[in-house]
């Protein structure tokens, strides 16, 4: 992808929930195709000095979702680099237990991390995005959008509180599309299928489970974060500017 624009200026990237996972996997290709980032958690520092060490160019903008403000993240993009082109929203969390034993505060926790914070994440960036009639959102969902829990006999993983979030961000992603079309703003989301990240240890880490989970994706295989980085990347370029309110499931065949 091209992270320059028709007048040579660099691309600018806001990755929420960049430090590690997904967000860190899509914002190291960024960085690598050239784009200046901007990487918005709890912690990111760590891997905004190991982003430097590889020769990227990147700023940590610490920002605690749970009660912090999103337009942080935004804001501390612009006043480093001056303009902002690409929101990646890789941040979340989730509980896996069934509905009954989900507590009101684990319960808004989960959408406020997954779901509300990724909206305000969204409004914080559009106006730098519309005032240069070009743009791109991205929001990193799952296939649980599309699930809603799994049964592997050996252990049942409900996820009410996860599914219904990622499901909400799908619905969030298309009604921006169609409101921010019209100003060059592209908003799509990457679904994810079993990826191995520090969220899907407890799936991962059990081998029982693991294999389970494993014999059921037609590619034989998890998937690694890097696996995302190259989709993630290309669904943020100038290439895919006719592509837009579209959840692209990346997991190995597994919906298939």
């Amino acid at each position: 992808m091209s992270a320059e624009t028709e007048a040579g200026e660099r691309r600018v990237a806001l990755v929420m929930g960049g430090s590690r996972g997904i967000g860190l996997a899509i914002a190291e290709r960024l960085g690598r195709d050239g784009v200046r980032l901007a990487v918005a958690s709890r912690r990111p520092e760590d891997a905004v000095k190991s982003m430097a060490e590889s020769g990227l160019e990147a700023i940590a903008a610490p920002v605690d979702l749970t009660n912090g403000d999103p337009e942080a993240g935004a804001d501390a993009a612009l006043r480093q680099w001056g303009r902002l082109d690409i929101c990646v929203y890789a941040a979340g969390a989730n509980v896996r237990k069934p509905a009954t034993e989900i507590t009101v505060e684990e319960w808004r926790t989960v959408h406020r991390l997954n779901l509300e914070a990724a909206w305000l994440t969204a409004v914080a960036c559009a106006p730098a995005m519309r005032e240069r009639g070009w743009g791109r959102i991205l929001f990193i969902s799952s296939i649980q959008a599309f699930l809603g829990g799994y049964d592997f006999g050996v252990r049942k993983l409900p996820m009410a509180a996860y599914s219904s979030s990622k499901a909400g961000l799908l619905g969030l992603m298309r009604s921006l599309s169609r409101e921010w079309a019209p100003f060059g703003i592209r908003v799509n989301a990457l679904a994810p299928g079993f990826t191995r990240t520090e969220l899907t240890e407890p799936m991962h880490g059990d081998d029982a489970l693991n294999r389970a989970i494993t014999a059921r994706i037609p590619i034989g295989r998890w998937a690694e974060p890097a696996d995302m980085a190259g989709i993630g990347a290309w669904l943020c370029s100038e290439e895919a500017d006719y592509i837009t309110g579209q959840a692209l499931a990346a997991d190995g065949g597994y919906l298939s």
